[in-house]
Order: C-alpha cells, then structure tokens, then sequence
C-alpha cells in the first residue's frame, strides 16, 4: 500500500519526511515499523504485541503516569526497542466500562510534541474509522454489491460522491436545526427520505423551480427549512 502511494504521488526522501502514516495494531510490528522509518516517514502505530504492552505497562513508575481523558492515563517509556530511527514509545493504559484495564504501546516519531498531543494524534483514527462506518452503513455500501469489478468501482465513486455532498453542505444546511448533531446514516434514513417531489422548467428545464415535501411527515417543515438555508447559501 505505501509502494503505491509513493508510485501515485512520486515523494522524493525529501518529502517523505514529511509525510505521517497512523497505523493501527494490525502494522505495528517491529518489521512494519522499521520498514517505513527507513523509507524517511513519520509515524505513530499502535503496538502489535499485547503482551509486551503488558509487561511495559506494569514496569512503569506510577508517578510517571499522567491523565489524557476520562480514565485513560499515558507514560514515557524509558529504554524501549530500539527502532531504525529515533523514536519515542508511550505506554497507555485505561478503564473500560465494565472496569476491567487495558493497555497499550503507541510508537512515534514526532518528538517535538507532548505526549497527550501524539495520543490525541492516534485517537483521531477512530473519528475517521467511525465516519467510514457511519457511510457504508448509511449510504448502504456494505447492502449493495455488483457482480462486476467495474460497476463496483462505480458503486463506491457515487458513494464517495454522496459523502462529499453531504459533508459540504452539513454547515450550509443544517447549522441551528435539530439534525446538526445527525451523522450521515441519521440524515439518509430519517432526514432524506421524506416522500416529495422536485418540479424544474425554465427554457432548458434545468431549472429548480419547486421541492414539496409530504407535510405530515414529523420532519417535513424543518427540512424545509434547512432546504432554504442551502438554496441561500447558493446563492
């Protein structure tokens, strides 16, 4: 994967350096690791050994330990593996719901930031791991598959299509209405799919002139609110 984004991108050393790839457990063996710091990348992997994260976790002082949200807890690792650049190893560890503890090694190389700021780095995986889920389940990837590669391909450019329609028009259209908080499967179940029906016309017919909504839907004169906010912002 990293080959083939080099190849589409064509970095030279140069700019590899300035490149950060955030990778989960899954490419966070010392082979994976050392691979990519050697082609001049910047990093921040969660550990693939569970039980070395264990062993490290007990082993650390407990007045080393500093808070980084609610029951969740980072350490400096002193003395860790050796990597084939500089880097820095943070041992994690937190309660789960049930209160039972985990823990974990997050592997990095940006030196220069604190380490609640490179926990905060990794964490931002799981917004985009979420907001991947939410479209394949809201925009109904995972459902619908096509017998040819082609078509597929297809499916998934519309998809992306529809994600990025939907994420650009979030602020324009929604801001200050009750679906502000709704993620992209609420807004495609609930939201967009009020029954109606749009009228264009104009010399080409390729004009908006009218949407109507079903009024007795629950959501149909806030829709149309928020339909006026974007034709607005259109403008």
């Amino acid at each position: 994967m990293v080959k083939q984004v080099e190849q589409l991108c064509q970095w030279n050393p140069s700019q590899r350096h300035r490149v950060l790839w955030r990778l989960d457990a899954g490419f966070g063996s010392d082979a994976c690791i050392n691979w990519n710091l050697a082609r001049e990348y910047q990093l921040v992997v969660k550990g693939h050994s569970n039980l070395r994260a264990k062993k490290v976790v007990q082993a650390q002082p407990q007045d080393s330990w500093g808070k980084v949200g609610r029951e969740r807890w980072v350490s400096v690792v002193s003395g860790g593996v050796r990597y084939a650049r500089r880097t820095q190893t943070l041992a994690v560890k937190w309660r789960v719901p049930k209160g039972k503890e985990k823990c974990a090694l997050v592997i990095h190389t940006l030196l220069d930031q604190e380490p609640s700021e490179v926990i905060h780095c990794y964490d931002a995986r799981g917004a985009m791991e979420a907001e991947i889920k939410e479209d394949k389940v809201g925009l109904q990837l995972v459902k619908r598959r096509k017998h040819h590669w082609h078509a597929q391909a297809a499916w998934v450019i519309l998809t992306d299509i529809a994600h990025n329609l939907l994420t650009w028009t979030h602020p324009w259209m929604f801001a200050g209405s009750s679906f502000e908080t709704f993620g992209n499967l609420r807004l495609v179940q609930d939201v967009l799919s009020i029954p109606g029906y749009v009228e264009f016309g104009g010399a080409k017919g390729d004009k908006l002139i009218k949407v109507a909504l079903q009024e007795s839907h629950p959501y149909a004169s806030e829709v149309a609110r928020c339909l006026n906010s974007l034709f607005k912002n259109l403008q």
